[in-house]
C-alpha cells in the first residue's frame, strides 16, 4: 500500500507543466467564494455566539 502511494504522489508531482492561466472571471469567482465564506462563517459565530452568552446570562432562547 505505502509503494503504491508513494508511486502515485512521484507520478503526479513529475507531470509536464499544463500552461494554464486563470483568466479574470475565474479569480473574481474565487474571491467571491472567499468573501462568501467568511460572510458565512462571522453569521455562524454570531448566532452561535448570542445563544452561548443568553445560557449564560440566564435569559431563554429566543428564536
Amino acid at each position: 500500500m505505502r509503494v503504491s502511494t508513494v508511486s502515485l504522489l512521484f507520478y503526479l508531482a513529475l507531470h509536464s507543466p499544463a500552461f494554464a492561466y486563470l483568466d479574470p472571471g475565474t479569480g473574481s469567482m474565487i474571491l467571491q467564494g472567499i468573501i462568501g465564506g467568511v460572510a458565512v462563517g462571522a453569521a455562524t459565530i454570531s448566532v452561535y455566539w448570542k445563544k452561548l452568552t443568553s445560557i449564560f446570562a440566564g435569559r431563554a432562547r429566543s428564536k
